[in-house]
Order: C-alpha cells, then structure tokens, then sequence
C-alpha cells in the first residue's frame, strides 16, 4: 500500500485534517509482550468511527471519534516461534491501542502525534507516519478487579499511569558520553493498515480485512465457526454514525462483508477498570484496548535527585543495550 499516494489523493478531495490544528476544545495462545524498551514499527492507523464513551464521574458523555493504532515490537525480545498446522512460523509481537481522535492541546491524542513527530514540523497527519520506526517501552499492568474466580489479567501499553507516552525516535542517549546512537528497526513483516473515516477507498477497506474462520464454544459449550474478520464487522455493527457516512457510501451498505452474529462476542475486548492506571489527562478518551502500566517514580527536582556515579550510569546504559538486543 503507498500510504502517502493515499494520503495525497484525501488531500486532494474534501481535505485531510490537519492534525497539527489545536484547538482550545493468529490461532495460538496470547502472550503478554515483555516489558521494557524495544524498537517497533508504526503500521496502522485505523479510524473506527464514533464510538460510545464510559460514563465519566456518572455522567453520561458524548459519542467521540476513536480510532486503532497498531504497532509492531520487532525487538529480538518480541520474536517467537510458534507451530502452526505443523509447521514453525516466525511472529512478531503487536500492540494496539485505542485512543480518542481530539485535538485539544490537552488531548492525549494531541500528546501522542507530537511525541511521534518528535520536533518534525512537517508532519501535519499521523497516518503519514506510517511505517517508520520508533523506540518504545512497554510497561505492564495488572488488572485491579478481576471477574470471580478468574486471574487477573496483565494488559500492556506504552503509556505511564500518569498518561506519559513512552515513544519517540528511535535513538537514545549514552549517560556517560551524552552522545545519541540510533537504533536499528527491522523492516514490518506484516502490511499496513489504513482507513480514514471521511476520505476512504476500497484499497484502505481491504487493508484491514482479516481473513479465515476460528472456532469458538457459545454458554453452552457448543462450537461454531465465526470469521476472523471482526475489524471490519466492529466497524460496521457498533460505529455509531456509520449511516450516512462516506464509509457507507463506498461500501454501497456493508458490499460483500458477510456479518455474522458474533461480531460483538469477540471483537477485541474492552480493557476493565483499572482504577488510577487508566485516566486520560483530558478525560475524553477512552482507556486504550491495552491497559496502563504502572507509574514510574515521582519526578524529583534536581536538588533532590541523589547524585549518579558513572558505575551506575554505564550499568544504565548496558541494560538499555541489552534490552534492545545491542549489546
């Protein structure tokens, strides 16, 4: 997909936003991705529409454009063989994250797209981002109240608790030497996803269609065949102003997606209350489909910081190589 003829071609219609305006206003078992700094590639940006939004305080809010952000860890860490029909095959570990598309300057949205561009004024669209490299770290947190009976789950994110994005260029800075070394991303090894709610095409549409059949048991333990394609049935089943959209029209309805009665059932779960490690700093998006991890330490002034020998900060910067497989 040549994501920028795409984004160009939006242009050149009923016009891309600008993103950079701020306004006042698989078949095998899940495995959490380690924790820690890894490179990872941008390979989807998925606007889903007009989403219903949890109640915030009790009091209802409205409808707000979400979308799906996907990216691949590609650090050695986040690579894993896995028999599939009898043959070992190659998988990356991926990260989606929901978020609500505002562009407040208190946004979290807003806070994302600059950290992405890190100081590059030319960027005006997150979509044309993607398929560049990046360096995150992935912080771990674990669910505060689990269903009855049941382990809680860990969720994933690259964000803190304190809504810090944990993602930049792919670079980092020696402690000792204070020099800058970039670091090395490997090429995706899965195609980019795009849609863009107002200015789609069918090549964007077929982007994000997920192939194949899965079997799954309903209440009563009897298995059923469903598709895969639940992104794609997300979207059309629960966007809440999918009717009359530019979407709709190019689909002439919903065109060949066969639904089925289960998109709701399994399309990817919502993340559960996690209590202080989910709240936006604009309290307008939603906690993304991978929860926020623990919060790092209080940030200290400097008088309080305790001083840094250089023993500690080569053995800083050897961990950091060997958490992104550099040393």
């Amino acid at each position: 997909m040549d994501v920028n003829t795409l984004i160009a071609q939006a242009h050149n219609t009923e016009g891309l936003e600008d993103q950079t305006d701020v306004s006042s206003g698989g078949d095998f078992e899940y495995e959490v991705p380690p924790a820690g700094p890894t490179p990872a590639r941008f390979i989807g940006y998925v606007e889903v529409g007009k989403r219903k939004q949890r109640p915030y305080q009790g009091k209802e809010k409205p409808d707000a454009d979400e979308l799906r952000l996907y990216f691949e860890l590609n650090g050695p860490k986040h690579k894993r063989e896995v028999e599939v029909d009898g043959e070992d095959k190659t998988f990356t570990n991926m990260l989606a994250v929901k978020v609500t598309k505002k562009l407040s300057d208190k946004a979290t949205f807003h806070k994302l797209f600059n950290k992405m561009t890190y100081g590059r004024d030319s960027i005006t669209h997150m979509a044309n981002m993607l398929g560049e490299g990046f360096l995150v770290t992935v912080e771990h947190a674990e669910e505060k109240n689990p269903k009855e009976g049941q382990k809680p789950r860990t969720f994933t994110n690259i964000r803190d608790k304190d809504g810090n994005w944990l993602i930049g260029a792919p670079s980092y800075t020696d402690p000792i030497s204070s020099e800058t070394h970039d670091v090395p991303v490997p090429e995706a090894t899965q195609p980019l996803k795009l849609l863009l709610w107002d200015n789609p095409t069918q090549e964007q549409w077929d982007s994000i269609f997920i192939d194949g059949t899965r079997t799954v048991k309903d209440d009563k333990g009897v298995e059923k065949e469903v598709s895969k394609n639940w992104l794609q049935e997300d979207i059309v089943s629960n966007s809440q102003n999918f009717e009359g959209s530019a979407l709709q029209a190019l689909l002439g309805g919903v065109g060949d997606l066969t639904m089925t009665e289960d998109v709701i059932e399994y399309a990817a779960p919502e993340a559960p209350d996690m209590g202080n490690a989910s709240a936006d700093a604009d309290k307008d998006t939603p906690a993304p489909s991978t929860e926020n991890a623990a919060s790092p330490d209080a940030e200290q002034s400097e008088s309080e910081k305790p001083s840094e020998t250089d023993a500690d900060a080569a053995s800083d910067a050897n961990e950091t190589l060997k958490a992104l497989g550099l040393a």
